[in-house]
């Protein structure tokens, strides 16, 4: 959430533009966000991103830290 509020204080505040890496950042909530229709009031809208934003890198995470745990298990044998 943090990245977030800085990014929006950066564009609100200070240039009209995206930071850069903003969207490699924020593609697993843009993701999450695609497969619904822009008339979505906003506090799901709102759901929906921080959801897809928090499991999106929690699956990334997860799957990193299987791969390294199966790497380990392999490579001793």
């Amino acid at each position: 959430m943090g990245i977030g509020f800085i990014a929006f204080l950066y564009n609100y505040y200070m240039v009209p533009s995206t930071l850069f890496g903003y969207e490699v950042i924020a593609a697993p909530a843009m993701f999450a966000l695609s497969f619904f229709s822009e008339e979505t009031y906003f506090i799901p809208k709102m759901v929906i991103l921080l959801f897809g934003q928090f499991l999106g890198y929690f699956f990334v995470v997860l799957i990193v830290m299987l791969v390294h745990k199966y790497q380990k298990r392999f490579l001793k044998s």
